[in-house]
């Protein structure tokens, strides 16, 4: 019985496997020029999330900050760390490193 219940579901689309498969995961680096892509487009309504890796030491941005969110996470030198921002409305959103002189932008569209 149970097997028939996951295989309905399954079918209706309310997997949670199928639920986390329509999350838009948006992957950042530090390097020496900053957070690449410093750019990058979303679609709104879909839960966000951002996986940031610094790979340098080189500048200031040890830091991620979202400032409109009121986000502020520390990256370590070379772990991932995960940002889950949410759904998220058509506009902009930007980020920076902890100084705000490396900076970014989400563009939902």
């Amino acid at each position: 019985m149970k097997s028939i219940i996951m295989a309905i579901l399954f079918t209706l689309n309310f997997h949670p496997a199928l639920a986390q498969a329509k999350d838009q995961v948006v992957e950042l680096q530090v390097t020496e020029k900053g957070f690449e892509p410093n750019s990058v487009d979303v679609k709104p309504g879909v839960l966000v999330v951002l996986k940031v890796t610094r790979k340098t030491d080189s500048t200031c941005a040890t830091q991620i900050k979202i400032k409109s969110k009121n986000i502020k996470k520390d990256l370590p030198l070379n772990k991932p760390v995960t940002i889950a921002l949410g759904k998220l409305d058509k506009g902009e959103l930007r980020f920076g490193c902890g100084m705000d002189m490396i900076t970014g932008n989400i563009i939902v569209r």
